[in-house]
């Protein structure tokens, strides 16, 4: 039996409340000024205020405001340093179509406890379904058979209109936020250097600038998206003007101007500019990148301020035992300890705490996700992404 409905919602007067949700056979409470009720919503979690939708009309109509719901995530986002984010990915096996969430509080806080991975079925044909990002709590899904595109925001479950595009097959690709124009757009390159930019809300395609040309060859065929400078980047490998030569840079799109550049990586002793296998990467909300020495030892760089070469500087160096594999180092998230989780060039996740140099490897349960290897022994066939929670709403 549910109890009443006046002792659900209306059995007191709550702080913030307007005189229509007030109970009148309730004594009234101190209402609490409309400006210090937004900043304690402001601190909480999504969870809670998915909740205390339910409170009254009142909470209902402020928490469902799209302006709070970006001013929250923002807030948390940079408070708590990635602590309380998640890994999305999805698998490029055609075996089934779900998308694995692993949230990393838990991995982070208790390493030898079991962290279960949360998937959902997609509700679609085996391997037509990717994901082409994630930013601002949305993440970009695109189905490859109907060659369409949305945005999808797993904590509410809401999701924008499905959009068609031209090509499915991206030589490079990256998805992320224009605060310019408030505009969540998908970069993609098909072929060498045609761009197209697909742009959710008006749902279109436009044909960008020419990739630059110099560029030989890139590190990864995701652009990492830099909230903070609006710009999505890559590593790219550029011809210099010496017989043979080639250097290490970052390529940047800036997604309001729709212009590319470059970014300067730091002058680098040993290897100078000529180092092999470097990875590109975003930790709290700064650029960074790894690079090898003999596939032994990774360094990793942390651009403080965007754009500013002197403001790199290493931030972990991680030593490893000899192996056969030619993979890069891949850093995924940094806990308010300093404490890195990292992908090996053999495809497992560990800790690895930069004050002791010590590798933990934390237990995972990834059933819940139908792959062949679980995660605690190999992340083959996954694509992982960092997404944060939050309550904003996909473009329609």
């Amino acid at each position: 039996m549910s109890p009443p409905r006046d002792r659900v919602v209306e059995g007191c007067n709550l702080v913030g409340s307007t005189a229509k949700d007030r109970n009148p056979l309730c004594p009234t409470l101190p209402v609490l000024p409309d400006d210090i009720l937004v900043e304690i919503l402001l601190m909480l979690p999504v969870r809670a205020l998915l909740q205390f939708k339910c409170v009254c009309k009142s909470w209902r109509t402020l928490i469902s405001s799209p302006q709070l719901a970006m001013d929250n995530f923002r807030q948390r986002s940079s408070a708590d340093r990635d602590l309380t984010s998640r890994l999305v990915y999805y698998n490029r096996l055609y075996y089934h179509c779900r998308v694995g969430f692993l949230p990393l509080q838990p991995l982070f806080n208790s390493p030898s406890a079991t962290t279960k991975v949360v998937s959902f079925d997609m509700g679609c044909r085996v391997g037509a379904l990717v994901v082409r990002g994630s930013c601002n709590g949305l993440v970009c899904l695109h189905h490859l058979r109907s060659c369409c595109l949305r945005l999808w925001n797993p904590c509410t479950g809401s999701a924008s209109q499905w959009f068609r595009i031209e090509f499915n097959c991206f030589t490079y690709y990256g998805f992320g936020y224009d605060h310019v124009h408030d505009k969540y757009k998908l970069v993609t390159v098909e072929g060498q250097y045609l761009t197209v930019i697909c742009t959710f809300g008006a749902n279109s395609s436009t044909i960008g600038p020419k990739f630059p040309s110099p560029a030989v060859g890139l590190s990864g065929s995701i652009g990492k998206f830099v909230s903070g400078s609006g710009t999505l980047n890559w590593m790219a490998k550029l011809t210099g003007s010496a017989a043979n030569e080639r250097k290490w840079v970052i390529l940047s799109f800036d997604l309001a101007n729709e212009t590319f550049g470059q970014v300067p990586l730091p002058r680098l002793s040993g290897g100078g500019d000529n180092t092999c296998d470097p990875e590109l990467q975003v930790l709290r909300n700064c650029l960074c990148f790894t690079i090898d020495h003999n596939n032994t030892v990774f360094d990793v760089w942390m651009m403080k301020d965007y754009g500013v070469t002197e403001s790199w500087m290493m931030i972990s160096r991680v030593k490893l035992w000899r192996h056969k594999y030619n993979n890069p180092l891949t850093p995924f998230s940094i806990s308010e300890h300093d404490v890195l989780l990292l992908m090996l060039p053999d495809r497992r996740l560990v800790l690895h705490k930069s004050d002791s140099g010590l590798l933990y490897f934390p237990l995972i349960d990834s059933s819940s996700d139908a792959h062949h290897f679980p995660i605690c022994s190999k992340t083959n066939f996954r694509i992982f992404f960092l997404y944060h929670d939050s309550l904003v709403l996909p473009p329609q």
